[in-house]
């Protein structure tokens, strides 16, 4: 592997291709599953997007491969895999938090007046003759 490659600086160069639909990038979405850097210095991006469906995944693919290759790759190689599907809980934390999406919704607690104390039972004419 090259010593200008590493697949850590790719992933914050990856950081500059912006989902179209949702304006954030990539990385943060928790779209890029991985990054192989080859001997030859050819480059293979393993991610998926956030749909099967999603109209701009022909645009996000290319660039990637753009802002790859500004890196120094030989070539770069984008795998779009299906599993493990993509979720929002595979974004950042920070950008959950940013979105409105926190991990775990706060729990309400209500607290309720006691109930009343019970009600005194009138007796009836025949509780009142007979006993009860």
């Amino acid at each position: 592997m090259s010593e200008s490659l590493q697949p850590a600086a790719l992933r914050e160069a990856l950081k500059q291709v912006i989902d179209p639909e949702i304006f954030e990038n990539i990385v943060d979405l928790g779209l890029v599953y991985g990054i192989d850097v080859a001997p030859d210095n050819g480059v293979v991006v393993r991610m998926t997007l956030t749909t099967p469906h999603c109209p701009m995944g022909p645009e996000i693919i290319e660039n990637v491969e753009k802002t790859i290759a500004a890196e120094g790759a030989a070539s770069v190689d984008v795998n779009i895999v299906w599993e493990p599907m993509w979720t929002p809980d595979m974004m950042t934390p920070a950008l959950k938090t940013q979105l409105g999406i926190d991990e775990e919704e706060p729990e309400l607690k209500i607290e309720l007046p006691p109930p009343p104390p019970p009600v005194k039972k009138k007796k009836g004419l025949l509780s009142r003759i007979f006993g009860g």
